[in-house]
């Protein structure tokens, strides 16, 4: 019984692992990397339920993304440098920035949406809508435990 269960969860990884890899083969846009068009992309969510009129804050953008400091302002250097983002200095606190798009970032972003877009229809396509809602189901239902399981775990990661 425990050999099924090791079998299991190694199908789990070994399916986790080649979605990712068939999806970073399948999503490319010629000049950016990945890592650009994902800050690009959490930035665009972050403006769109952000309260702020500056845009997003550094810090923000930092937690969503779950990296460190100083490689969220590597990433603003190089898409400031590409002239897709603008960072604003807070006037009421100089300390904290914000980041918003320049007109060029905003033209990238609505092609990175509309591409998703169409990747969803053809996933939709490829698997039926019935499969496709069940799918959206259990990946629904798995971040829940993922995220539920990482904040009721002190200290997060594996047991020593």
């Amino acid at each position: 019984m425990q050999s099924e269960e090791r079998e299991l969860g190694y199908s789990v990884i070994r399916a986790f692992m080649n979605f990712k890899r068939a999806e970073m083969m399948n999503f490319h846009i010629d000049g950016f990397t990945k890592a650009e068009i994902r800050f690009m992309f959490t930035l665009f969510r972050g403006i769109r339920i952000s309260d702020s009129e500056l845009g997003v804050s550094v810090s923000e953008i930092g937690k969503r993304l779950g990296v460190s400091r100083p490689s969220v302002t590597q990433q603003i250097n190089a898409l400031e440098g590409k002239g897709l983002i603008t960072r604003i200095q807070n006037p009421e606190d100089k300390r904290a920035a914000y980041l918003n798009f320049t007109e060029k970032g905003k033209k990238l972003t609505d092609q990175i949406i509309h591409y998703f877009h169409e990747s969803f229809i053809d996933m939709k396509s490829y698997l039926g809508e019935e499969d496709m809602r069940t799918l959206i189901r259990l990946l629904s239902k798995l971040t829940d435990y993922l995220n539920s399981k990482a904040n009721h775990e002190e200290g997060g990661g594996m047991p020593k």
